[in-house]
């Protein structure tokens, strides 16, 4: 196995520790994963087989690049939150990372960047609270993984989203620094600082008064 196919590994190792961290460890709440094509609705009527809220969090690692056009996209977004109680946490391959076609090769796949994901979450119904983290790969943003908090039904006890100093638009928490043992050029997963040295380059919205976020 090549350095970069370990190294993408390690990406998404990653995310699914973003997501972990996003969902928190309580084992009273209910998680929900689509990760193959097969959960995905049919595009003919974009509904997944769930009732409303019937899980606390939602993710959705690499598919939403699969829907089609930015109106199917963000329906599946809606889709997404309207199963999920508490937030979701959606992950997609950057469209301008130079081993992009390398990381979908697939042609029929839309990859979107920073700019279209916050064009998919501005049109949300509610304006909920979000943010947006990336993981780096050969030193380069190779995947963006996005966090919606649904309504005010936030983490308690944990720093505010969108707080003043807080990089825009990237993470807070415990994913610091380099993957372990990775060598030069392998996957990294950047935090928010307080130079906001790794900041994408959209504010997330504020958190609602009163609501905190793990982030």
């Amino acid at each position: 196995m090549d350095l970069i196919t370990r190294a993408l590994q390690q990406c998404r190792h990653r995310l699914k520790e973003a997501f972990n961290e996003f969902a928190g460890d309580d084992p009273a709440q209910s998680r929900m994963e689509l990760e193959t094509l097969d959960e995905l609705p049919l595009r003919a009527h974009a509904r997944l087989p769930y009732d409303d809220n019937a899980f606390d969090w939602v993710a959705c690692h690499e598919l939403i690049e699969t829907c089609g056009s930015h109106e199917r996209q963000v329906r599946l977004l809606r889709e997404l939150l309207r199963v999920a109680r508490r937030g979701i946490f959606v992950s997609t391959a950057n469209r301008w990372h130079p081993l992009a076609r390398w990381l979908r090769p697939e042609r029929e796949v839309a990859l979107l960047d920073a700019m279209a994901i916050k064009t998919m979450v501005d049109v949300l119904p509610g304006r909920p609270a979000w943010k947006l983290g990336h993981v780096r790969l050969a030193g380069f943003k190779s995947h963006y993984f996005l966090m919606v908090w649904k309504g005010e039904r936030q983490p308690s006890g944990q720093r505010e989203a969108g707080r003043t100093g807080a990089a825009n638009g990237s993470t807070q928490g415990p994913l610091k620094g380099a993957v372990k043992g990775a060598t030069k050029g392998a996957a990294r997963v950047h935090p928010a600082s307080a130079q906001a040295r790794h900041a994408c380059a959209f504010r997330s919205r504020p958190a609602p008064p009163g609501a905190a976020a793990r982030w």
